[in-house]
């Protein structure tokens, strides 16, 4: 193959197409180390985040008033060489009851940190959505808390091939630059549709909702 050049040079050819087959074969490596829950694209990831609260949100709507927050984003790696986004969302549930938020985490199988602070279950739910259920203190007073309680879910690092498009409506007249829509589709049909803007205190100020998901 190397007859034609001198010895030397056929050292250095020799050690050139080794090292590329090395940079090849790291290459296909790095593509491969996708888990299943990395192979879904970001656009599927997030209907599957909203359908699980659409889901949590129809199982406390009519105790409750229900606000969904707008959709985060943070960019990410999916490998080393491929660029990926990791959505995430929040619901928030003022009024909620011991019972009800109980209830809701038995529904996706949440476990409880008996360390923390605050009263908190997480796991994950289908489709790979890791989702938390924070309230303010583990024994409210009378069974119902006094503060919001947060159901956030996020998809974790998926590929950005397509983007992950976010329909936000014309904003109410009165709105402000700092409003934020956010919508989750219900199991019956209905859609839970929010206009917040974020505050230090709380994940957000709600300023107008659909309240939940009849």
């Amino acid at each position: 193959m190397f007859s034609n050049v001198s010895a030397r040079w056929r050292r250095r050819l020799r050690i050139a197409v080794a090292v590329w087959a090395v940079l090849l074969l790291a290459a296909a490596f790095a593509g491969s180390r996708a888990t299943v829950r990395e192979q879904v694209a970001a656009a599927d990831a997030r209907a599957a985040m909203d359908a699980v609260l659409g889901e949590a949100a129809a199982a406390v709507t009519g105790a409750a008033v229900l606000a969904a927050g707008p959709l985060e984003s943070e960019p990410c790696e999916v490998t080393p060489v491929r660029p990926g986004v990791s959505l995430s969302r929040t619901l928030q549930v003022s009024g909620a009851t011991t019972a009800q938020v109980e209830s809701l985490a038995d529904r996706f199988s949440l476990e409880s940190s008996p360390d923390a602070a605050a009263a908190v279950w997480s796991g994950d739910a289908s489709g790979y959505i890791s989702v938390r259920i924070t309230a303010e203190d583990t024994d409210p007073p009378g069974g119902r808390w006094s503060e919001p309680v947060l159901v956030h879910a996020v998809t974790g690092c998926r590929p950005a091939d397509g983007g992950a498009a976010s329909f936000a409506p014309d904003p109410p007249a009165e709105a402000t630059g700092a409003w934020r829509y956010g919508a989750v589709p219900c199991p019956g049909g209905e859609v839970l549709s929010s206009w917040t803007e974020p505050v230090e205190a709380e994940p957000f100020l709600v300023h107008e909702t659909t309240g939940g998901c009849a």
